[in-house]
């Protein structure tokens, strides 16, 4: 197993999971297993590695207090922790690779791990993967509709630096530890302000494209993705990871310690808080609410400490001055150990989360104790809890709607009684981890994957039946790609029905909005990079490729690892010894571009020239360049997209180049008119 934390040193959802499945498949089935986790002790050496068996589990841990990175790019992908893991990974020669959460560690081993032909398995517990702060909860504290363009404005404090900046920081967290915790907390504060000023807002969205497109290829490069709730499934979904990708599963728990909870009576309804008192899980909405009780009808029980958010210690200042009030007792943090006295103290546990969590782990535990939850409707929490029969459940952030369930509870001592009954039962750790053997022992008798893949995405907008054809071209060609991924791009007609019946089996992404070229394509290589797709051909709807086009861009690929973008001649269709473009000049000069070679006839060369730019109509491009440039600028609705991407491409080492034995047939304007004022 691979996770970021693990007990007793980390306490939360994913790492308690993580130590009761390890423990279930060692116990229970008798298989060796062994823990790769992250240590942040400011005392040891950066990315050491520490060895120790904690009940009979291997354990391993890399050191990583962030003071070694030089950007930020290697707070996640970490080639340094990268290289330590595999050393500790090839130590232990597992048979399978389980990752449970890679954040404090490296994005890099998904990579490592499928090139050291090693199966592996993931499970999504938050969206780390697709939001840097992991809860889709932005720095205005509101749960957000994302990724998207705008994450800028959460990366923005970390983003946008030099290798100066990071070494800065680093000195900076230095002095924090050495200093007391008030003053640090200025410290820390101030620095972050001064980060706020230093980084563009645009630098961060470029750095929010870079991520958000590594993750997706890290998803690609593991072999099976595990979900353990709808929210998140339907999340990664929107993301562009393609349903079949991910397969839903139920958790286990350790029940053991839970059975059988005895409480004692009492004449006041005893409201229960577990957890972190940190901002989206907002304990503030169930202070705020509890005040409006009458204090001899009922008690407050919270468990947890306060803790900082991403570095942000306001919330301290707003949730203190509420836990002073008549019948609310603050018992702080308390171990996993001993969570049987939490539940025999509480008569319902309550989570105002709003946050879009995920598949909570406390609302099983609160099950099997018996004990009903009052949750805010939203996200996993909405799916776990049954209102009116196994807890209840109020609008997100609604302190009155809130109040109104508690005052129910308070009012209709039958009702608690009712939701009791109706608690399902949850699953155990056991029957878990039996499903987890079966997954694994599957995993490890599959055929390898091939070590490379090649995915093409077509881009239609109200041209189906080309598009087909230029499906049909693909298939045909001596290498026909490893996966297709057809995008209808908002066409408001019969556009996708039309491709569904035409290329049954086939990948048809539907767009709800006409989202442009760029932000078409856009969406198309999110898709192909979560398919594993090492390079994509990108294919207008209005192109047909010549039988060997694909493997010679591929070939030029492969032969000059500088190369990251390759390029067909492309031809006109209805003059196919005319060239249409032979790549792009661009003049920094004037800023105008020119296609060479526009007009003149093929001369049947088989060269590879490198060029400034090339013609978007059907270029093959690595993934690691798309990721260094993310993706095309989406607002490049129509045109000079391609040049943008290419130069930008450049500027992070990529070359571009046009492989003259490789011939695209390009009609043109076919969506939008050779004559339309749009054009």
């Amino acid at each position: 197993f691979v996770v970021h934390g693990f007990p007793p040193r980390a306490l939360g959802g994913t790492e308690i999971h993580t130590r009761a499945l390890a423990r279930s498949l060692q116990r229970d089935c008798g298989h060796e297993v062994a823990v790769l986790t992250r240590d942040a002790d400011p005392q040891v050496a950066e990315f050491s590695v520490t060895a120790q068996m904690q009940d009979g589990l291997q354990l391993f841990a890399i050191n990583n207090t962030f003071s070694g990175f030089r950007s930020f790019g290697e707070t996640y992908r970490a080639p340094r922790i990268a290289d330590a893991a595999m050393n500790v990974i090839r130590r232990v020669a597992p048979d399978v690779v389980h990752l449970q959460h890679l954040t404090c560690l490296s994005t890099e081993l998904p990579f490592r791990l499928r090139k050291a032909g090693i199966p592996t398995i993931a499970t999504l517990h938050d969206y780390w993967l697709l939001c840097h702060r992991g809860q889709l909860f932005d720095v205005d504290h509101r749960a957000c509709d994302g990724p998207h363009v705008g994450c800028g404005r959460c990366i923005r404090p970390h983003a946008g630096f030099g290798a100066g900046a990071y070494r800065a920081a680093s000195l900076v967290r230095g002095i924090e530890r050495r200093l007391p915790q008030s003053l640090a907390r200025v410290v820390g504060r101030t620095a972050r302000d001064a980060a706020h000023g230093v980084a563009g807002l645009d630098a961060a969205e470029r750095h929010g494209r870079r991520r958000r497109l590594h993750m997706l290829r890290a998803l690609g490069a593991v072999d099976e993705i595990l979900a353990p709730s709808d929210t998140l499934v339907d999340r990664f979904v929107a993301s562009a990871v393609p349903r079949d990708r991910i397969q839903r599963i139920t958790l286990g728990i350790d029940q053991k310690p839970l059975e059988g909870v005895e409480r004692t009576a009492s004449d006041r309804l005893r409201i229960g808080f577990l957890g972190s008192l940190i901002v989206s899980k907002a304990p503030h909405v169930l202070l705020e609410a509890f005040a409006g009780l009458k204090p001899e009808s009922a008690r407050l029980e919270i468990f947890g400490g306060i803790g900082d958010y991403h570095g942000d210690d306001g919330y301290r200042r707003v949730v203190e001055p509420l836990m002073d009030g008549p019948g609310i007792t603050v018992h702080g943090a308390v171990p996993h150990e001993r969570l049987a006295e939490v539940f025999a103290a509480i008569d319902v546990l309550v989570m105002p989360s709003t946050w879009i969590e995920n598949a909570p782990l406390v609302i099983r535990e609160a099950f099997t104790a018996g004990v009903p939850v009052v949750a805010s409707d939203l996200g996993g929490m909405a799916e776990m809890v049954e209102d009116g029969v196994s807890g209840l459940l109020f609008e997100p952030g609604n302190v009155d709607a809130l109040r109104r369930q508690l005052q129910r509870l308070v009012d209709d001592p039958g009702l608690l009684s009712s939701l009791k009954r109706g608690l399902p039962e949850a699953r155990s750790i056991e029957d878990f981890a039996a499903e987890m053997e079966r997954r694994y022992l599957d995993l490890v008798a599959r055929p390898p994957r091939e070590s490379r893949c090649l995915a093409a995405v077509v881009l239609n907008y109200r041209t189906p039946r080309e598009a087909v054809l230029a499906v049909r071209s693909l298939e045909r060609g001596r290498r026909p790609p490893d996966e297709i991924v057809v995008v209808d791009n908002g066409s408001g007609d019969d556009s996708e029905e039309v491709l569904q019946r035409l290329l049954p089996g086939r990948r048809v992404i539907p767009s709800t909005a006409n989202l442009g070229f760029s932000g078409g394509m856009n969406l198309g290589i999110r898709c192909a990079l979560s398919l594993g797709a090492d390079a994509v051909l990108l294919v207008n709807s209005d192109v047909q490729l010549g039988h060997e086009a694909v493997s010679l861009l591929e070939r030029a690929l492969e032969d000059d690892p500088q190369v990251g973008i390759a390029s067909p001649l492309v031809l006109h269709r209805e003059a196919p010894d005319r060239i249409a473009s032979a790549g792009l000049h661009f003049s920094r000069l004037t800023g105008r571009m020119r296609h060479r070679d526009h007009g003149q006839q093929r001369r049947g060369g088989a060269g590879i020239h490198r060029v400034p730019a090339i013609m978007a109509c059907a270029p093959l491009i690595r993934a690691e360049a798309l990721e260094a440039v993310g993706g095309f600028d989406d607002d490049y609705f129509f045109s000079f997209e391609d040049l943008d991407f290419c130069l930008r491409a450049g500027a992070e080492g990529f070359a571009s180049v046009v492989v003259e034995a490789a011939a695209a047939y390009h009609a043109g304007s076919l969506s939008i008119g050779a004559t339309s004022p749009a054009r």
